[in-house]
């Protein structure tokens, strides 16, 4: 009979320094590795938590109840950047596990300077070898700040290629830099499908922007609510009416190129989120309703979504629902008067918009509009028997501003 042992288990708080790895068998680097964020962490929240403002320990162990501790790990994981010699958190490295594919990023304390930097780039190469790798993501994305090379440096040697470039995207002190994105694509299926990077993208349209439109002067009232008004469309705020026209819409749909397939939302959900969005002091999404000015008929949306009132950026999005109205121009001049409340209203640098390679319609209304080809992003989900790609844009305020005004007649394509 085997006598037990009197002995304990060290905790975190006996545990010798530096030791902390040997409880573990994978992400593990060779100056970091990477465990669970725990309550006691807490204490070390500014060196892992992705914020500029202060929090205090209290307000972190809730951050990490509510928001960490629930979150889907076959959807979504925080953990903890911690350095091999003294078990220190040093930061904390994110992977989101978006359909096929996988978006890293990571924050460390930046008084650790290029030290921390290189410890960044040790932990997202972690991550996404294992979520790539071993549990067979297609591709992983990282985007950083292009002041970052240390960790652009570690990333590109580990196997990660930059694969698109938004320009003056982040403030880093006080000087505007660009986003830059690395790729980082599983070998089993490059070995089979190819270097997607070969891909050839289908286009439409001439390619040329056109005017801005003039800024109408109304010579009565402007319509109901109304937030800003073109020729012939204006926008509002969304309400539940508006909701329900969309759905409705929605299940009419005949297309299916401009997105990944046809959707059947629900009137309640649908409302619930519209309405969340619209009680956050600063929301990150910005949502309007597109509506005929002669009519006052909602046709369609346009918003940003992903805002940032710090770096000044933000994502442009929009979705005409009444299929009589795509190709004529109402988007075109919808999505004009959103950018003058992106630029001029709420004072944005610039916009970034993504486009699923089949839908040439919707890149080309973007060329046309004035915005620059970023690059491409590769395998971020299933179209047709393979993985399919995405080309993005950016649009810089100064850009939008020093477009010709000029007046659209009613053909305005």
């Amino acid at each position: 009979m085997t006598t037990p042992s009197t002995e304990s288990t060290p905790t975190a708080t006996e545990r010798v320094p530096g030791t902390g790895h040997t409880e573990q068998t994978f992400l593990i680097g060779e100056h970091v590795y990477l465990r669970p964020i725990a309550a006691a962490d807490a204490k070390a929240a500014t060196a892992w938590r992705d914020t500029i403002f202060p929090v205090s320990t209290e307000r972190t162990e809730d951050y990490i109840k509510e928001t960490i501790d629930k979150q889907d790990p076959f959807k979504e994981i925080t953990l903890a950047l911690v350095r091999k010699a003294d078990d220190v958190v040093v930061g904390s490295i994110h992977a989101n596990f978006a359909w096929i594919a996988a978006d890293f990023s990571g924050h460390v304390d930046p008084l650790y300077g290029e030290q921390g930097q290189a410890w960044k780039a040790e932990g997202i190469v972690l991550v996404a070898q294992w979520v790539v790798n071993e549990q067979h993501a297609i591709s992983g994305l990282c985007q950083l700040p292009a002041s970052e090379t240390v960790v652009i440096a570690g990333l590109a040697q580990a196997g990660f290629r930059e694969v698109a470039r938004f320009r003056e995207w982040f403030i880093r002190d006080g000087k505007r830099v660009d986003k830059v994105a690395l790729e980082y694509l599983n070998a089993s299926w490059v070995a089979t499908l190819g270097d997607p990077a070969t891909d050839e993208l289908p286009r439409a349209g001439t390619g040329e922007a056109r005017p801005v439109p003039e800024k109408v002067t109304l010579e009565s009232d402007p319509p109901e609510n109304a937030i800003l008004v073109g020729k012939r469309v204006y926008l509002r705020p969304p309400t539940r009416e508006d909701v329900e026209e969309v759905v409705k819409y929605s299940r009419r749909e005949t297309e299916t190129f401009f997105d990944i397939g046809r959707h059947m939302p629900d009137i309640e959900g649908f409302a619930d989120w519209n309405e969340t969005s619209q009680k956050e002091e600063f929301p990150r999404w910005v949502r309007f309703s597109a509506c005929l000015r002669e009519t006052g008929e909602v046709i369609g949306e346009v918003g940003l979504f992903d805002v940032d009132l710090i770096n000044r950026t933000a994502e442009s999005a929009s979705f005409f629902h009444r299929p009589e109205y795509r190709g004529g121009g109402y988007g075109s001049e919808a999505k004009q008067l959103m950018m003058e409340y992106a630029f001029d209203r709420l004072g944005l640098h610039v916009i970034q918009s993504w486009v699923y390679f089949p839908n040439t319609r919707s890149a080309a209304a973007l060329r046309k509009q004035g915005y620059t080809e970023a690059g491409r992003i590769h395998w971020r989900f299933i179209n047709e028997g393979t993985w399919e790609n995405f080309i993005v844009f950016d649009f810089l305020a100064s850009e939008w501003r020093a477009m010709p005004r000029k007046d659209w007649d009613q053909a305005a394509g």
